[in-house]
C-alpha cells in the first residue's frame, strides 16, 4: 500500500471544529490573533487560513505558523473579499462545527471548548459567546451594546423561531465572529456569504443562520474580544458602500421567503431591518442621510415591508416615527415639514443622542466623524 504523505494523513484525521480565519494586510495583528487560537485549551480543531490576496508580510506569518503546527492549513484566494475567503474556508472545513473569526481579535483560550461543549451537550445549531471590545487607542475594554432581545439567550435559555417569532431575529447580533455554527446545518440549508454585497455580508449569513435554526443557545462568559483600532479599512468601506444596507435586508426576505419562512417571522424582520437603517441614518453625514433617505422612500420602504407595518408592531416609537416619515416623504420634504413642525412624531429629535446610541450599537466598529 503507498504511504501518504503528510497533507493526505491529516485529511484523513477526525476533527471536531473547524476554524477558518480570512486575513488581508492584517501582519500587525495576525500573530497574535493565530497564537491565541493556537493555545486553545481544546485541542480537536483545525485552523484555516485564507489569505485574501495579501501585500504585506501576512502570508509569511501564516507559512510560519503552518511548519510549527500540523493544524494549520492555508489556502489563498485573489483579493476577492471577506465573504469570497470564508466560503472557500467553508468548503473545505472538515470539522463537526465551524467557527469564523478575525485577524484582528484575540481570544480566551476557552473559546473553542465553551462553545463545543454548550453546541453538543445541547444539540445547538448555532452557539453564540459574549464578548467586549479592545480600544487601542483608548487602551481599554467596553462591554458590547447587547441585541434588541438578548435577553431571550439569558440563562441558557435555548431558542428558535418555534417559540419567539416576533423576536428572534433581535436575539443576537450580526456579527459572525462570536459563533459557532453546526457544519450539517450550514449546508442543509444551503447557508454561505453573499458574494454580491460589499459590506455587512456577516450579517446577512448570521441572520439567515439564525431564522433557520432550530436550536440557539448563547455562553455568557466574555470569550471574544473585538478590537478597533483607527487604521481599519471597515470604516472607509462603510463609508463607501452605506447605501448597501438596505440592500443586505433584501437579500435576507429574499432568502426567508425562498426558504418559504418569512411570514412567521416577519415582525421580527420588519423590526430588525427598520431599526438598523435607523440606526444607520442617525450616524451618517447631512450628504448622505439625504441620499439614504430617499433611496428607503424610492424603494425599499416598501420592499421591506415598512409601508405596510402595523405601527402597533414596530417595538421602538422612534423607530415606528422613522418609517411613517420615510414611507411619507422625501428628505427635502421631511426636513421642511420638521422646520414647519408638520411632522408629529420627529424622528430628528434629540439627534446628538441617538447618534451616540447608534454609535455604541456598531460597538465602535464605525467611529468616524464628516467625509
Amino acid at each position: 500500500m503507498e504511504k501518504l504523505n503528510i497533507e493526505e494523513q491529516i485529511a484523513l484525521e477526525p476533527v471536531a471544529v473547524s476554524v477558518v480565519l480570512p486575513f488581508y494586510n492584517a501582519h500587525t495583528y495576525l500573530k497574535e490573533a493565530i497564537e491565541g487560537i493556537l493555545a486553545q485549551s481544546f485541542d480537536s480543531f483545525e485552523l484555516i487560513l485564507v489569505d485574501d490576496g495579501s501585500t504585506d508580510r501576512s502570508l509569511d506569518i501564516a507559512k510560519s505558523f503552518k511548519e510549527l503546527d500540523r493544524r494549520v492549513r492555508i489556502i489563498t484566494e485573489n483579493n476577492a473579499g471577506p465573504a469570497a475567503a470564508r466560503n472557500k474556508g467553508l468548503v473545505r472545513a472538515r470539522g463537526d462545527y465551524i467557527i469564523f473569526l478575525d485577524a484582528d481579535d484575540f481570544y480566551e483560550p476557552t473559546l473553542i471548548s465553551s462553545l463545543y461543549s454548550l453546541a453538543v451537550e445541547k444539540n445547538i445549531d448555532v452557539a453564540i459567546a459574549d464578548f467586549d471590545v479592545y480600544n487601542t487607542r483608548r487602551g481599554t475594554f467596553e462591554h458590547n451594546v447587547e441585541s434588541d432581545h438578548y435577553h431571550l439567550l439569558a440563562g441558557g435559555n435555548v431558542v428558535s423561531k418555534s417559540e419567539h417569532p416576533d423576536h428572534i431575529l433581535q436575539c443576537a447580533t450580526g456579527y459572525v465572529w462570536n459563533k459557532l455554527f453546526r457544519r450539517d446545518f450550514i449546508f442543509e440549508n444551503k447557508l454561505s456569504f453573499n458574494t454580491d454585497l460589499k459590506i455587512f455580508e456577516d450579517v446577512c449569513f448570521v441572520t439567515a443562520a439564525v431564522a433557520c435554526a432550530s436550536r440557539i443557545a448563547k455562553c455568557e462568559d466574555i470569550l471574544v474580544h473585538h478590537r478597533v483600532y483607527s487604521e481599519q479599512s471597515r470604516p472607509k468601506m462603510f463609508k463607501k458602500h452605506y447605501h448597501d444596507v438596505p440592500l443586505v435586508y433584501s437579500e435576507i426576505k429574499k432568502f426567508l421567503m425562498h426558504r418559504g419562512i418569512y411570514a412567521p417571522i416577519s415582525s421580527s424582520f420588519m423590526n430588525l431591518s427598520a431599526s438598523r437603517c435607523y440606526n444607520i441614518y442617525n450616524i451618517l453625514w447631512k450628504d448622505a442621510k439625504e441620499s439614504f433617505w430617499n433611496l428607503l422612500h424610492e424603494e425599499y420602504a416598501e420592499l421591506l415591508d415598512w409601508t405596510s407595518a402595523d405601527p402597533d408592531e414596530v417595538e421602538r416609537p422612534v423607530v415606528r416615527s422613522f418609517i411613517a416619515a420615510v414611507s411619507m416623504y422625501s428628505h427635502k420634504q421631511y426636513v421642511k415639514k420638521r422646520k414647519t413642525m408638520a411632522v408629529v412624531e420627529d424622528v430628528g429629535m434629540d439627534q446628538k443622542f441617538e447618534r451616540k446610541k447608534a454609535l455604541k450599537r456598531f460597538c465602535g466598529i464605525f467611529r468616524f466623524g464628516k467625509r
